[in-house]
């Protein structure tokens, strides 16, 4: 078996930990949406942590804790914002 690409585990780990927060529902334009916003995030991450010297995930659960570890940010955010975007 082929091992998965950095954006294959970025993007896989943005669905895995945003569904994880219920951000999987309520898109306008559905499930389509939210993949795309998933995969535009992917695409953020890999550029980030390559611009930023970091190492390649190690696999699936590296990617993960990296995603979810980056939503703590956006949730601490929200709890202070009064309204959502």
């Amino acid at each position: 078996m082929m091992s998965k690409s950095q954006m294959q585990l970025a993007n896989r780990a943005w669905r895995i930990e945003t569904k994880a927060l219920g951000w999987h529902r309520g898109w306008k334009k559905g499930r389509k949406q939210w993949k795309e916003f998933c995969r535009r995030n992917a695409e953020v991450t890999i550029e980030a942590r390559h611009h930023g010297d970091e190492p390649p995930f190690e696999d699936q659960g590296d990617a993960c804790w990296h995603v979810d570890e980056e939503l703590s940010y956006w949730r601490r955010k929200d709890e202070y914002t009064i309204t959502y975007c």
